[in-house]
């Protein structure tokens, strides 16, 4: 079964991009509107340094984008911890920033679920399920016979109690990390870099 498959990349000439389905479905809405694409080392340590300036050396060996979740700039990336773990976490456009998942599989069950993207209004409800309840279902059938798992019906299920822009706490270890890195770079004002 195939649920992979791939268009040239506009912005990057010669490149392919990853989606869940044909264009058509994701123009349409039968699959998650996100965009895998790696990012090229040069791409990585700009996009680092638009969040983190040079607060946090060598930041293209520690934050890997991977795919495109919103038209608004919002992106999802590979986080290497201060711990030496390996994390998938999600940078906003708007500014919110969080884990998404415990494990990589996490981060899979998540884009299962079905919601239309991984991005803007949808941080805003994660406890709401998604509107369309067939969207992606080729992809969560393999996965759920792949790696014999579960799909939660909404994405609070796997996310927990996600971080508000304008919060001044939170127990998501990746907010902490990006708020304190950006007090030391912009004495304490979270900013989203520009697009």
């Amino acid at each position: 079964m195939s649920f992979i498959f791939f268009m040239r990349s506009a912005a990057y000439p010669g490149d392919l991009i990853g989606l869940l389905g044909t264009e058509d479905q994701v123009q349409s809405g039968q699959v998650t509107a996100i965009l895998f694409r790696v990012a090229t080392s040069e791409q990585v340590r700009a996009n680092g340094q638009s969040w983190f300036g040079e607060v946090i050396p060598n930041i293209q060996g520690r934050l890997v984008p991977f795919a495109r979740t919103g038209g608004d700039g919002s992106h999802v990336a590979f986080w290497l911890d201060d711990d030496g773990r390996r994390q998938i976490v999600h940078l906003g456009s708007e500014r919110l920033v969080c884990l998404l998942g415990q494990t990589p599989l996490d981060f899979l069950r998540l884009l299962a679920i079905g919601y239309e993207e991984i991005s803007g209004d949808w941080f805003d409800a994660p406890d709401a399920p998604p509107a369309d309840g067939g969207v992606n279902a080729a992809y969560r059938s393999w996965l759920i016979e792949r790696y014999g798992v579960t799909i939660p019906v909404i994405a609070a299920e796997i996310l927990g109690e996600l971080p508000n822009v304008l919060a001044e706490a939170s127990d998501d270890p990746f907010w902490r990390r990006v708020r304190s890195a950006q007090h030391d770079w912009h004495g304490g004002h979270l900013t989203a870099p520009s697009r």
